[in-house]
């Protein structure tokens, strides 16, 4: 079983790596730890729960120099939340072998006085937002970032989707111009692809290729058959017994309606969006990170990277809109940790395409609803969704043709009449084929019956 031990790592590297109860690396831990080690400039590529934050942490650790004032590692994230996170990531694991470093955390809606009174002593490792890095640093010159050696650039795609990617040029322009540089993103857009080729010089991309998501994870699609989402919601919730269930929402708007429709059924639940005040979203993250709340409405940017414990289930409302991409940060903070999860996705039948892409990207999902306080499994969604389509097309077809053909005639009285007569034939025709299919079938099934009450018998 392959453990720490084989990177060379110093003692208290691996000291503090079993204090947090790591036994063995996942495996981008296994493929970044070794390049990191030698320096080397590297793209990582990995899914949600991958475990990347410490596959970039751990070689930070090695490196650390204690006894140097100077700021050495500067690690930047796109909201405050992750920032955060990651910030009482690094706490935790330095906390007992590393008591002398002073790490800090930068975020935005805070106040830059303050803020400044922090950087009076020079931290070693900085963690926080571009934005607000660049305004403590860049433009008061309160820290010299010519001393950095390590700068890692975390959820970089969604760096780049939150216009952050000017602060990151003028941070990364100002560190040291060896510096060893760490990039970590689910995709590689585009846009950030002229930012990498400024300032990495010969990286190396390095994927987890592992399964698409979680096998720990049981994707269920649950139809909402005519009835509002909130009203799905209710009796999804009514038939589960989570521990810690997150509800994802694509707007805020969305997210402020779901949250107020369950308070009003009396659930214990947090809000979770990038428009609440500061103070409110630090809250929230804070007490569903303690296991304070056993629902969380949240929007999107919960998906990305933040790891709320004890998460047993996900609840989709819809799909993510412009990038489904985040489906799967949303599946991701569930399963963790050995535990088995569910996500269920609440669909009305204008998402069909969007779940047939879906499935097109591996997701294999299970087809669920309630029935009498009771989950039932549905026909296969994606062989259900074939027979339905090739149906309409058939019976269309016929009713195109009368159409056309009545279009090329001279127009006669009673024209109208006479086409719609001749569709209601049609679909008439169609029911008849319908019924007499399914009385043949219903036919069959009771001969089969019948033969086998006779051997029955005869026996």
């Amino acid at each position: 079983m392959p453990n720490f031990n084989k990177y060379g790592l110093k003692q208290e590297v691996l000291e503090s790596i079993k204090n947090i109860g790591f036994t063995k690396p996942t495996k981008i831990q296994d493929i970044v730890i070794p390049v990191a080690l030698k320096k080397i400039n590297l793209i990582g590529k990995g899914k949600t729960g991958s475990g990347k934050t410490h596959s970039f942490l751990i070689p930070i650790a090695n490196r650390i120099e204690v006894d140097n004032p100077n700021l050495q590692c500067i690690v930047l994230l796109p909201t405050r939340e992750l920032s955060l996170q990651i910030y009482q990531t690094f706490k935790e694991f330095f906390k007992d072998n590393f008591s002398n470093l002073k790490i800090t955390c930068l975020t935005g809606g805070k106040d830059s006085k303050r803020d400044l009174t922090k950087l009076n002593v020079t931290p070693q490792i900085l963690i926080g937002t571009p934005e607000k890095i660049k305004k403590m640093t860049v433009d008061t010159g309160a820290v010299n970032l010519s001393t950095v050696n390590t700068f890692v650039i975390d959820e970089a795609d969604m760096t780049l989707e939150m216009g952050f990617l000017n602060e990151v040029d003028m941070i990364a322009n100002l560190v040291d111009k060896k510096a060893h540089i760490m990039v970590f993103s689910a995709t590689i857009p585009v846009g950030i692809k002229p930012f990498l080729k400024k300032y990495l010089r010969n990286p190396v991309l390095l994927e987890d290729q592992t399964a698409v998501d979680n096998q720990d994870i049981e994707h269920i699609l649950f139809p909402c058959r005519g009835k509002s989402t909130n009203e799905t919601l209710k009796l999804v919730l009514e038939n589960i017994n989570p521990y810690v269930c997150l509800i994802f929402a694509n707007t805020k708007k969305e997210v402020e309606e779901t949250y107020k429709y369950l308070t009003s059924l009396n659930y214990d639940v947090a809000m979770i969006h990038g428009s609440l005040q500061s103070r409110e979203r630090k809250r929230s993250i804070k007490k569903s990170l303690n296991g304070e709340f056993k629902y969380i409405v949240a929007s999107d940017i919960a998906s990305r990277g933040i790891d709320i414990p004890g998460v047993s289930h996900v609840i989709s409302l819809g799909f993510p809109k412009n990038n489904l991409e985040f489906y799967l940060h949303r599946a991701g903070r569930c399963g963790r940790n050995n535990v088995t999860g569910k996500c269920i996705s609440l669909y009305h039948n204008q998402d069909k395409q969007t779940i047939q892409k879906l499935m097109s990207m591996g997701i294999q999902f299970s087809h669920q609803e309630i029935k009498n306080d009771k989950w039932v499994v549905l026909k296969d969604f994606d062989a259900r969704t074939r027979r339905v389509n090739k149906k309409v097309s058939e019976v269309d077809l016929e009713i195109k043709k009368v159409v056309i053909q009545n279009k090329n005639k001279k127009v006669k009285p009673n024209y109208k009449k006479k086409v719609k007569q001749q569709i209601d034939k049609i679909k008439r025709k169609h029911r008849r084929e319908v019924i007499q299919k399914d009385i043949k079938k219903r036919q069959i099934k009771r001969a089969i019956e019948n033969n086998k009450n006779k051997g029955s018998d005869l026996s």
